[in-house]
């Protein structure tokens, strides 16, 4: 499948993240990193604010994706247990950098947050189910783990606390 220009020019906007921060994120930045013209950056994302929003929305869909994939199919045609099993999955793999800075940046902006949150909205849990709640924190630090410890998990560890958070809900992993 080709990669259209936009995917293109986001993919491009996360390596400047990934690597120089969000700051560092210009349209001569992007115009460098991509190949595109300022013009035609600008054809796609008028505003910074839009490419930032693009940019959010971009992950949050790739999130789900990967969500859909490990549940089976989307939130609505499979059951609370897969839910929440396909997010802790995809939750417990450490974020990359921009994917980090990107939803930190989002954190306090109602509309760069709100494509995160329509996720969550499909794919989560209430604080009020404890239970399946406190696997989805467990989740978020696994998430996070790697770029506030000092060091990273290796594969195996991550695997290990992976499984063994499953079977404090779910004795049967499957």
């Amino acid at each position: 499948m080709r990669t259209s220009k936009k995917e293109h020019v986001l993919r491009s906007a996360m390596t400047i993240v990934e690597k120089q921060g969000l700051a560092a994120l210009t349209y001569e930045s992007l115009a460098a990193e991509s190949g595109l013209s300022k013009s035609g950056l600008i054809y796609y994302f008028p505003s910074r604010q839009t490419l930032l929003l693009e940019i959010n929305r971009f992950l949050a869909a790739q999130w789900e994706e990967k969500m859909v994939e490990l549940a089976g199919g989307p939130a609505h045609e499979v059951g609370k247990r897969e839910r929440i099993r396909a997010s802790f999955l995809v939750m417990s793999q450490s974020a990359t950098l921009a994917d980090l800075r990107m939803t930190l940046d989002a954190a306090d902006n109602p509309e760069m947050l709100q494509p995160w949150l329509d996720v969550m909205a499909r794919w989560s849990t209430s604080p009020d189910d404890s239970d399946h709640y406190l696997l989805q924190i467990i989740a978020d630090g696994l998430w996070v783990h790697d770029h506030i410890n000092g060091f990273s998990l290796s594969p195996q560890q991550r695997q290990q606390f992976t499984q063994q958070a499953l079977m404090l809900f779910h004795p049967d992993p499957g």
